[in-house]
């Protein structure tokens, strides 16, 4: 069985990584169409939901934004103790990271409907600042989304590299696959998510 190969940890982040994932799955079955854009261009205090549907989007966008850092915290505990192994923390970083782009970046996105506006193509009618959650809670959200692609895309060479020393010095480890096909659902939430950085750069 996959669970007696796994650490406790691992098992614990892939229960958040399926909650997370199933968060997203109901932006996408309840969510049929974008924020409205009437009173939407301007400063962050103007409402762009004047459907009132603001409270639905907080209940989709919150829980995946605790499950983050749930995820952040078993993390931490799991890289600085001494019963996960070298293979369990490298899964455990790449499963984060699935973790903090679904709940963290993606689900705001989804939640607000932009799938349906930015997958015909570029507009700077919808800005992220008059949007939640950045109407919430401001650069709570905003900062760790820019720096999801430091810990993403350059600071992934640090465990891809201790992969490789752990690999020549004990071996391969099934758990380096998994880390990958992990990995993978990053660019996979990307990819749902088209223009994701125009529209959070805007």
């Amino acid at each position: 069985m996959i669970k007696k190969n796994l650490h406790i940890s691992t098992i614990s982040l892939l229960v958040i990584l399926a909650a997370v994932t199933a968060n997203a799955v109901l932006c996408f079955i309840i969510i049929t169409k974008p924020v409205e854009v009437n009173n939407f261009v301007g400063p962050a205090e103007l409402n762009p939901y004047p459907d009132g549907l603001d409270w639905l989007r907080r209940l989709l966008i919150y829980p995946g934004l605790v499950f983050s850092i749930s995820a952040l915290v078993l993390f931490i505990k799991s890289a600085v103790g001494k019963n996960a192994g070298t293979a369990d923390k490298i899964l455990n970083y790449f499963v984060l990271l699935a973790v903090f782009c679904i709940g963290w970046l993606c689900i705001p996105y989804w939640a607000n409907g932009l799938q349906y506006v930015f997958s015909a193509g570029t507009t700077s009618v919808y800005d992220p600042k008059s949007l939640l959650p950045y109407t919430d809670i401001y650069y709570v959200w905003n900062t760790p989304v820019m720096l999801f692609n430091l810990f993403a895309y350059v600071l992934v060479l640090v465990p891809v590299i201790m992969a490789i020393i752990d690999i020549r010095k004990n071996g391969f480890d099934k758990k380096y696959i998994y880390a990958a096909a992990a990995y993978s659902l990053t660019f996979i939430s990307f990819y749902l998510a088209p223009h994701y950085m125009y529209w959070f750069l805007d």
